[in-house]
């Protein structure tokens, strides 16, 4: 992250979730800097161990809210025990969603209450229900192909609306799970947070682009410098072909949800692309992908899962 000088604790009107699976050091750099650069009381951070991992820092887990998952539920389902902890557990009216290697990401930090402060000054069309998500990098969705492209955020600023976006470090009010929009577990992993974020826009609520953090992310957040930014921390999506399968797989279950027959198309004809440059474990996982999606199999595949969270050093 980018960072500024360490602040105390405040009592910021938001909790933080953080869903980590085998990345000890990169989520208690998360932590840390959820704590000393952002100003959250440990109590006010739920960790959510999807099955196997922690911290690192033994002690600092102690001192936080722990759900501790029987099994990896992926992202889908981890987001959706720490949302569940929170509407349960907590009064504040923010959940600030964060995936284990969003550290990585040069966000600008402290952010939180920023943002914040800043959405109260945000005049919304009377068609929009407030309070709203903020996300700090997001993609524009072609509605006739179902193909997403990263949102320039050049010539913009305080807060433009994207149709979905990774989880990374979002912000999502209390009213938009009120609203029955929640993550589906079913899902597992991959276009999970998609199919989120399209919730949240058919419940009535806008998804916002924090413009500063999306230029600071611009560099690390998508493409090779994503996988700059990866190198000899945690595995770049190139090798880990167990990908391919729920990109596949999903995908069709996204088209199904929000989309059409022209998403299925365009999906296939990209899904032959993948299959022709793919390595041999990524052709078959595409291919098995494709098989499931079409049967409607959700869910995780034992076959298709992360072995390596994160490189040790």
């Amino acid at each position: 992250m980018t960072s500024r000088d360490p602040i105390k604790a405040t009592q910021l009107p938001a909790v933080a979730v953080v869903v980590t699976y085998r990345r000890p050091q990169l989520a208690t750099q998360v932590v840390k800097g959820l704590i000393e650069r952002e100003g959250f009381a440990p109590e006010n951070i739920i960790l959510v161990v999807n099955g196997e991992g922690g911290l690192a820092d033994v002690a600092l887990q102690e001192r936080l809210d722990v759900v501790k998952l029987p099994d990896n539920l992926g992202p889908a389902g981890g987001f959706n025990a720490g949302i569940r902890r929170f509407v349960e557990g907590f009064d504040q009216e923010w959940v600030y969603l964060c995936e284990d290697d969003v550290g990585l990401f040069n966000l600008p930090t402290p952010r939180v209450q920023q943002v914040l402060d800043r959405l109260e000054r945000t005049q919304l069309s009377s068609s929009e229900k407030w309070p709203a998500a903020v996300v700090a990098y997001g993609r524009d969705l072609n509605r006739r192909t179902g193909i997403t492209t990263v949102h320039d955020p050049a010539g913009s600023s305080g807060f433009v609306p994207v149709d979905v976006a990774p989880w990374g470090a979002s912000l999502v009010s209390r009213a938009v799970f009120e609203s029955g929009a929640t993550p589906d577990d079913d899902w597992f992993f991959g276009y999970e947070d998609f199919d989120f974020w399209l919730k949240v826009h058919e419940a009535g609520f806008p998804v916002l682009l924090d413009v500063e953090a999306a230029r600071s992310a611009t560099e690390t957040a998508f493409g090779s410098g994503r996988d700059a930014a990866f190198q000899g921390v945690r595995p770049d999506d190139e090798t880990e072909p167990w990908r391919a399968y729920y990109v596949a797989r999903n995908f069709l279950e996204l088209a199904r949800r929000h989309g059409h027959i022209g998403w299925t198309a365009w999906h296939l004809a990209k899904s032959v692309r993948r299959w022709q440059l793919g390595s041999r474990q990524a052709r078959k996982a595409t291919v098995a992908g494709l098989k499931d999606g079409f049967l409607r199999r959700m869910g995780r595949n034992d076959a298709y899962v992360r072995t390596v969270g994160e490189i040790s050093s």
